[in-house]
């Protein structure tokens, strides 16, 4: 016979609900490190030589597809 899960009491439910909460700000916390981390590396690479070649590169492509 399967067992039925139990609904778990008042206690446990308000410190797994806690424990979520406090889970979902470090979450956030993460999310918002990584987006000012992915900002950095993508201001450096506009700042490179290498990068500026391939988007002017790029955009003669662009303009030499647009005229044909």
């Amino acid at each position: 016979m399967i067992e039925q899960p139990r609904i778990p009491d008042a206690e446990t439910r308000a410190r797994n609900v806690a424990r979520l909460r406090e889970t979902c700000q470090m979450l956030d916390a993460l999310n918002l490190f990584l987006d000012e981390a992915i900002a950095q590396v993508e201001e450096e690479n506009r700042r490179s030589p290498l990068y500026r070649y391939r988007l002017e590169r790029a955009k003669k492509l662009l303009d030499a597809q647009s005229a044909s």
